[in-house]
């Protein structure tokens, strides 16, 4: 079987004093599809890609492995949360829009049962001076 040797570009890119930088500002939320499914079919199965076995190789490999393994992980799981914030955005919207009429309604009630209190108010006064003539 035929073996890729990834030596010689590995160190330039490695040698890259910006390469640790660009991993950590890497834009793992938009991970194109190819190279999710490249991960996926072709590193995650091989038993070899795991960090224990490439510790014994290198452990900037190691670290490589572990970071291309949370990108796989984190792209799972934000296909899953991803639909889910999605809808939790539409129910707070329209949450925001019945606490607003809601609160519109309570206001309207307040102002009516003002309303109300001065009329109880108004009756009582004119019911005591009725009494006293």
């Amino acid at each position: 079987k035929k073996m890729d040797d990834f030596w010689k570009p590995s160190q330039k890119v490695l040698g890259d004093m910006k390469f640790l930088q660009s991993l950590r500002e890497y834009d793992k939320d938009n991970v194109s599809p190819p190279i999710i499914k490249k991960i996926r079919n072709t590193y995650i199965p091989n038993p070899e890609f795991v960090p224990e076995k490439i510790r014994q190789a290198s452990n900037a490999a190691e670290g490589l492995c572990k970071w291309v393994r949370a990108i796989e992980a984190y792209d799972r799981v934000a296909k899953v949360v991803a639909p889910k914030k999605a809808a939790l955005a539409i129910a707070e919207s329209k949450f925001a829009e019945a606490q607003k009429s809601l609160n519109a309604k309570r206001a309207m009630l307040k102002e009516v049962q003002d309303k109300l209190q001065n009329l109880r108010d108004k009756f009582e006064r004119e019911h005591q001076e009725e009494g006293r003539s």
